[in-house]
């Protein structure tokens, strides 16, 4: 055989290893298929953090007083509150 056949059957037996191997004890195929399901969720890229609601509950705003017939408290509450985007 060449050097090069030698060389694509080695490559071959490498790609074909197992990455985990059982030292001690019998496990049972559902056992096995826990561990490889463990590694492979701890090898996994993070999820992207998702865009949260905004939540202006407790906002410094609500803290002002004013009469419930007051031009202030509703402008304020439009540009606190009622904010388009």
């Amino acid at each position: 055989m060449s050097e090069k056949e030698n060389e694509g059957q080695d490559e071959a037996k490498k790609a074909q290893e197992p990455h985990i191997q059982v030292l001690k004890g019998n496990p049972t195929d559902e056992e096995l298929a826990a561990v490889v399901a463990v590694l492979a969720a701890a090898s996994s890229k993070p999820e992207p953090p998702r865009e949260q609601e905004e939540n202006l509950w407790g906002h410094p705003v609500d803290r002002l007083r004013y009469p419930i017939f007051s031009w202030q408290r509703v402008t304020l509450l439009e540009r606190t509150h009622m904010r388009r985007r």
